[in-house]
């Protein structure tokens, strides 16, 4: 049971509460210069570049795709183009510890990760443009390697040598029946 002191305590509660819920609101539309401030920004389009293999790169920085020049190309031998040969040797231990093979790298970065191939085939495309295969069939990153215009598009995978056979246990020891 209620006593009328308890109801007449509760209902001044409520107007104090709405009376104060007034004032705030009141105090916070004065002080609003825009309410233009205070609404949800749209993400910027401009830099959007989409990837299909990752999610996080809806914000990327532009990238440019870099045109490979004749100093990126490599010759019939292995060897790049306007690159000495000492210099080489040491450019490639340097690049064969640091890096791994990427698509649109050159033909001679990719060279300088992997070392000489074991074959280079070098033409032209349909549309004129340079196209050279490289195989490597040795090492960790076997494969068939496609380059137009300079840049690395495609790797094939070649066959890797089957795994050695895993040794076989012997055959279990007879158990001795009990007497």
């Amino acid at each position: 049971m209620t006593t009328r002191h308890q109801r007449r305590f509760s209902g001044r509660r409520a107007t104090l509460a709405a009376a104060a819920a007034a004032v705030s609101l009141m105090l916070g539309a004065c002080s609003m210069d825009r309410l233009a401030d205070y609404t949800p920004r749209l993400p910027d389009f401009r830099n959007f570049e989409f990837s299909p293999y990752s999610k996080a790169s809806s914000m990327a920085p532009s990238m440019t795709r870099r045109v490979a020049t004749p100093a990126d190309y490599i010759n019939a031998d292995g060897s790049c183009a306007g690159v000495s040969p000492e210099n080489a040797a040491a450019e490639q231990t340097q690049q064969q510890i640091q890096a791994g093979v990427a698509l649109e790298m050159t033909e001679c970065a990719v060279v300088r990760v992997l070392g000489v191939p074991q074959q280079i085939d070098v033409g032209a495309n349909e549309r004129g443009d340079r196209a050279v295969k490289m195989l490597y069939n040795q090492g960790e990153r076997r494969g068939l390697y496609h380059f137009t215009a300079g840049q690395l598009t495609l790797i094939e995978r070649i066959d890797e040598p089957p795994p050695p056979p895993k040794p076989q246990k012997p055959p279990p020891k007879p158990r001795r029946a009990a007497t």
